[in-house]
């Protein structure tokens, strides 16, 4: 019951005997109910009839059948019986086949004909009827010198039920065996649909299968797919898509990872290779050891961002939920980048609230900032401007960085979050300014995770912002 072909045959195979047999079901009593209708209008008529025989001369009940009236009511293997009580409760006549036996009789709904199952005396089933029954009158009983009060007759007529049972066991029988007969033939020709129906599924299985890692550019054919599989395959080629985007963008950054990482061992083999060459001054030796451990520094922080930023991508990295003044935070992160903007003679510019708490992962805040203020004071032009402001709105703190000085062209800002891409005054940069094109992606990354938003955007005069929003 695991493919889809048995689901669909044995939903549909008892679809169809659910119908059936509630339509057989109906059918049945339908016909039952008529054969029992007749069978029960046939006792009534037969009542009547007999009814009719019981003659009243003056107080005297006649029974007016021969002896040779009325075979079926003699002795039989399917005789029928009669029985007429008088109003006192005693017998007026029986039917021979009854010999000195008595039919069952009830006192009470006299007025219109009462049917029942019983077993007959011979222990046939059978079926019977008790009307009341008024006998006939003589003529001289209505001369107007006469009164002569009308007796009052209880029959019960029986027969068996054997011809009805026999009919309806039948009946029950076609019917059984026609639903099964139809459910089997629905589930033969149930299949052959049902597995002509899967024929694009199948087709659609086989195009899967056949698409491999190195050729994610192609795309499943619509063509004669059904209706019901065209979101399906729409869907697919969507990921298709976005499988072949991710591979490429992976294929770039492994690329461009063994790229930057080339750069600077190739300077720092460089500066090994030329300090052993010969012997040198200790003064020569810490300087060769001062730049070494220069580039060592700057892979290991852009190994540590692409660590953070594959921690992020897979979800792995918890944040924590504790009350952070911003204004704190702020200065206490700036703190590490004053003496770097003394020296390059920038004026900073700080317009800050009081305090602003909100509810955050301080660490993760902490990253960001140290980015934001690093790229600031980096690419502000020599005795430019820094601008760091925060304010409260609409249960939001937004806060913005901002620096003159920008290289970046406003078509060129949405890319600051792409990985290792850089502006081409970050790129000529060396030394301990030497970046990777890591850092505001993994700041995308990491505002994202604690639930706020990042955007840039610059301006003619080379200002360059950063605005941070976060959810209070």
């Amino acid at each position: 019951m695991r493919t889809l072909r048995a689901r669909l045959l044995l939903g549909t195979a008892i679809g169809t005997g659910l119908v059936l047999s509630v339509s057989a079901l109906i059918l049945y009593t339908i016909v039952c109910s008529a054969l029992w209708a007749e069978f029960d209008e046939s006792l009534a008529s037969t009542a009547r009839s007999l009814g009719a025989l019981v003659e009243q001369d003056g107080d005297e009940l006649e029974f007016e059948l021969g002896e040779d009236s009325l075979p079926e009511y003699k002795p039989s293997e399917h005789a029928q019986y009669y029985q007429f009580w008088t109003s006192a409760g005693n017998v007026l006549t029986r039917s021979p086949s009854l010999g000195e036996s008595n039919l069952s009789r009830s006192s009470e709904g006299l007025g219109v004909p009462a049917y029942q199952y019983a077993v007959l005396p011979d222990g046939r089933p059978g079926r019977m009827v008790q009307v009341a029954v008024t006998p006939r009158q003589e003529e001289r009983d209505f001369l107007p010198d006469r009164e002569t009060a009308q007796a009052g007759l209880i029959l019960v007529v029986a027969r068996e039920t054997l011809d009805v049972d026999l009919t309806l066991g039948w009946l029950r029988l076609l019917l059984a065996s026609g639903c099964a007969g139809a459910i089997l033939a629905s589930v033969v020709v149930l299949s052959w649909f049902v597995q002509r129906g899967l024929k694009p599924l199948e087709r659609l299985a086989t195009e899967i299968a056949g698409i491999g890692e190195g050729d994610l550019s192609s795309r499943l054919n619509r063509g004669d797919a059904p209706t019901e599989l065209s979101p399906v395959v729409t869907r697919l080629n969507d990921l298709l898509a976005r499988l072949e985007t991710t591979f490429a963008r992976e294929r770039a950054f492994a690329a461009d990872v063994a790229h930057e990482l080339r750069t600077p061992l190739a300077g720092l083999r460089a500066t090994l290779e030329v300090c052993l060459t010969k012997n040198r001054q200790a003064e020569e030796y810490r300087t060769a050891v001062t730049k070494s451990l220069a580039v060592a520094g700057q892979m290991q922080r852009m190994i540590e961002n692409l660590l953070e930023l594959a921690r992020a991508d897979a979800g792995q990295l918890e944040v924590a939920n504790e009350p952070v003044d911003l204004v704190v935070l702020l200065k206490d992160c700036w703190s590490q980048f004053a003496k770097r903007a003394t020296e390059r003679q920038l004026e900073v510019t700080w317009q800050l609230p009081e305090s602003c708490f909100i509810a955050t992962d301080q660490t993760k805040v902490s990253l960001i900032l140290n980015n934001l203020f690093a790229n600031a004071v980096t690419d502000t032009n020599a005795n430019g401007q820094v601008w760091i402001a925060l304010r409260p709105e609409n249960g939001q703190s937004i806060v913005r960085v901002s620096n003159t000085g920008s290289a970046v062209a406003s078509e060129d800002a949405e890319k600051v979050f792409n990985r290792f891409w850089r502006g081409d005054a970050a790129r000529s940069s060396i030394g301990n300014d030497r970046r990777y094109g890591l850092g505001l992606p993994l700041c995308q990354k990491l505002i994202a995770l604690l639930g706020g938003s990042i955007t840039v955007s610059t301006e003619t005069n080379g200002t360059f912002t950063i605005c941070l929003v976060f959810s209070a």
